[in-house]
């Protein structure tokens, strides 16, 4: 099942060209697969945060680096020096996710306790991105985003305030069609006759109660059908969004069949990532750098109320139209 060509309905999927400015000045001319949205009065996804306003420029800090994956980009970026020109950004008040905000959707967070925790936000930058520069990037976007929430103790919104360093890992985004979930049911996860998840007795993994066979392939490597996705499989940012919806909220409510699943995925799959076709082979690639914020230094609240496999930030940078999609979710408690 193709996750581009199969849009709601009331998106209009088009192939046309964009100009893209490269850092020599030259310019090329990509062929792109836009979702063109309808009009909508300004508002913010989530109905989380703070008053949208912009930050008045805050010096960002020289990015550090938490973790291994970060040492090439963090070295070279540093390269730069102290002087680089910092990125801006603008909140896009009228952005529209067409499969976040659907009814069905909403009613689905809802039961898997995951709304009023969870928010998408768009945001526009101004000037071309290096790929070695990406940790000053993310640096630089949430020092200048005060819209930009996060959850504390008691259920209670607040800011980051002044972010010197951010900790990051990168995903992999090469899945375009949801066959990539498959061998759930060719491999007996699933019944194949009526979809249902096959259950299992219930135990605690990490906090989790697991009472199904797919709660054991997302969460426990003893489980012999563990390895039916390899450990590329689970950097694939689609594999995190269903194992992040599988998983649910602080009060989850499970579900007997996985259609809903993959119908969420799906959805927001599509409103987070961007889709260029690729010039050579005509085929439609997934052209957004997608990362996995794991934390930052920040002078007035943390990222996350406290560390939890479900409290998660995503960022997710379309170099094209220069976009950034922002994906969070936490809560203070799960049950």
């Amino acid at each position: 099942m193709s996750l581009i060509q199969e849009l709601p309905d009331d998106f209009d999927l088009s192939t046309t060209t964009a100009k893209v400015v490269r850092s020599d000045g030259t310019e090329a001319v990509v062929e792109l697969a836009e979702a063109k949205p309808s009009s909508a009065e300004p508002r913010a996804h989530g109905g989380a945060g703070p008053a949208d306003e912009r930050a008045t420029g805050a010096p960002a800090a020289e990015p550090q680096h938490g973790d291994a994956k970060q040492d090439a980009a963090a070295a070279a970026g540093a390269t730069a020096g102290a002087d680089r020109k910092r990125f801006t950004f603008t909140l896009l008040q009228n952005a529209k996710f067409a499969g976040f905000d659907h009814k069905d959707t909403q009613a689905l967070l809802f039961k898997w306790g995951m709304q009023g925790h969870c928010y998408i936000k768009r945001y526009a930058y101004d000037q071309y991105l290096e790929p070695y520069n990406v940790s000053a990037f993310l640096v630089d976007f949430f020092n200048d985003n005060p819209s930009i929430a996060v959850l504390g103790a008691r259920d209670s919104w607040g800011t980051l305030g002044r972010v010197a360093s951010v900790e990051m890992e990168p995903t992999a985004h090469t899945v375009t069609s949801l066959d990539f979930f498959d061998r759930l049911t060719t491999k007996g996860v699933i019944r194949e006759s009526t979809g249902e998840i096959k259950k299992c007795l219930d135990e605690y993994v990490d906090s989790f109660l697991v009472s199904d066979e797919l709660r054991k392939c997302l969460l426990m490597p003893e489980y012999e059908l563990y390895d039916i996705f390899t450990e590329n499989d689970r950097r694939e940012f689609i594999f995190h969004v269903f194992k992040a919806i599988c998983l649910g909220g602080r009060l989850c409510q499970f579900e007997d069949e996985l259609g809903p699943y993959l119908d969420v995925t799906k959805k927001l799959y599509k409103d987070l990532i961007t889709v260029v076709k690729d010039p050579q082979t005509g085929r439609l690639r997934v052209a957004s750098l997608i990362f996995k914020i794991k934390s930052v230094e920040s002078s007035v609240s943390p990222l996350f109320p406290f560390e939890h496999p479900q409290n998660f930030c995503y960022v997710s940078i379309d170099p094209i139209r220069r976009h950034v999609n922002l994906w969070y979710h936490a809560s203070d408690a799960y049950y």
